[in-house]
């Protein structure tokens, strides 16, 4: 590598605002479609750093998994940081179509490309195999269902590594910064490269205005000024990061933000004149921009194994996708109902029944939740969400009543600790743990503060925990480590 650039510095993290999913939206409400697959067609795989669902081919899978992990190398060369294996690796799902994707999005929008979203119980992204036939055809280029996935992994990447609140430019300006990179059949790559589907964007007429691309959230814009915002948030990262005029800039800026001011005044703080920064964008755009290459194969992760689910299992995989991400109350029934019925058909499918305990659960069903959960843990003694979500089955209607009985709440306890002993690097059952004794009104014991601090290094990504954690040290008086 020629170059280690000023990225490394300023990549200092990506953080939506209540664990939203990170997509690219224009306002509407999805319809709900039937979510079952034909019998075979999900695949699985399992990677050092990923866990791949692809209703696909094999061979796609395996290109697309290989891809992935080489990205992730480069990636954390750029950014400078080492391979933290202690973390909860992030499951991809390979859909077929964006029109899947938006049908799986659980938010109120028109066209996205993909999605990323974290949750106590892991991170996932979402993301098409081609992008044929997407909107109006402005990326159609064939490389662009890699720029869908690596713009969604770049959200997993820095909220991994660099938790933190952060503008909205710059969430997006760098996922497409890091989303252009390429990876070649041959195992090399580069990154810094253009995105000439945003061309229209970037070249059109009356470009957003750099105050309003300073200080807007992405929700806040109209529809015509969304694609835009990305591309321009594109060029200021890109300009920022590998331009020569501005060295330091970006650094000083995000530590602005980091103290706290607002993200209009930290930029006239650190830039200057924003006007004179605007022009110099115009000059950037239409000059030559720099681009790092690394010429020799990036490492390519060792066999691995693909195994296509059952029938079963195949037709559950959205629907736990749709649990996993969090579901809509208008969601709820027709998820259940529909895995009612694969429970009928399937009695004796362990994901299909650990799936039904947890949408029972979500629906308040707890009774049912509890059979659905104890017929799982009857054929698989050790699965961990089983486990949980009988607990959880007796600890929720404790919670709703008010219940602050300790020998109940114990017995419910129990099925969590299980959980946490079958797969101790599930984060869910720490946060779990933790809730059984906050909710009652219990003091948590060390090991429970414990355990939610494991939480948060599992899954850096989701604020939640990290707040949860944050106001258990800050009533334990550990002010600094709470901060």
């Amino acid at each position: 590598m020629r170059r280690r650039v000023s990225v490394v510095l300023v990549a200092l993290g990506l953080f939506s605002a209540g664990g939203a999913p990170d997509a690219e939206a224009q306002p509407t409400t999805p319809a709900i479609v039937s979510t079952a697959q034909k019998p075979g067609d999900w695949k699985r795989a399992e990677t050092e750093h990923f866990i791949f669902y692809s209703d696909g081919s094999e061979k796609e899978l395996r290109s697309d998994a290989i891809k992935l992990e080489r990205f992730d190398y480069l990636m954390r060369q750029i950014m400078g940081v080492g391979d933290d294996k202690g973390q909860v690796r992030l499951t991809v799902y390979f859909v077929r179509s964006p029109a899947k994707v938006q049908s799986l999005y659980p938010g109120p929008v028109k066209r996205i490309g993909g999605f990323y979203t974290p949750s106590p119980a892991g991170a996932m992204a979402v993301v098409p195999r081609t992008i044929e036939g997407y909107g109006d055809g402005r990326r159609g280029a064939a490389e662009t269902e890699d720029v869908v996935l690596f713009h969604e992994y770049a959200h997993h990447l820095m909220k991994q590594y660099f938790p933190a609140a952060y503008s909205a430019w710059y969430v997006e300006g760098f996922a497409e910064f890091i989303s252009n990179a390429r990876i070649e059949p041959t195992g090399t790559g580069s990154y810094g490269i253009p995105n000439i589907g945003r061309a229209p964007q970037l070249f059109g007429n009356a470009p957003i205005a750099i105050e309003k691309l300073l200080s807007a959230r992405v929700t806040e814009l109209k529809a015509d000024q969304v694609g835009k915002f990305y591309a321009r948030s594109w060029l200021l990262t890109h300009y920022l990061s590998l331009g020569k005029k501005r060295p330091g800039q970006l650094t000083k800026y995000l530590a602005a933000l980091q103290k706290g001011t607002a993200s209009l005044p930290a930029a006239q703080q650190v830039f200057g004149d924003l006007k004179a920064l605007d022009k110099e964008l115009d000059v950037y755009l239409n000059g030559k921009m720099f681009q790092i290459t690394v010429n020799k194969p990036l490492p390519a992760p060792a066999d691995f194994s693909i195994t296509t689910l059952d029938e079963g299992a195949s037709e559950a995989v959205l629907l736990q996708l749709k649990l996993t991400r969090g579901t809509r109350p208008d969601e709820r029934e027709p998820i259940a109902a529909e895995l009612r019925g694969l429970s009928a058909r399937f009695p004796a499918n362990v994901p299909i029944l650990t799936a039904l305990a947890e949408a029972e659960g979500d629906l308040g069903n707890h009774d049912a939740s509890g059979r659905a959960a104890d017929a799982a843990v009857s054929i698989a003694p050790t699965n961990g969400r089983a486990l949980l979500w009988k607990g959880l089955s007796l600890s929720r209607p404790l919670a709703k009543a008010k219940d602050r009985d300790a020998a109940k709440w114990k017995a419910a306890r129990s099925w969590i600790v299980k959980a946490n002993r079958a797969n101790p690097e599930d984060p869910l059952p720490l946060v779990e743990y933790f809730l059984s004794f906050a909710i009652p009104g219990q003091t948590p014991p060390e090991v429970a503060i414990q355990g939610v601090g494991k939480a948060v290094t599992l899954i850096p990504q989701f604020p939640g925990t990290r707040m949860m954690y944050s106001s258990a040290l800050a009533n334990q008086k550990k002010f600094d480590e709470a901060i």
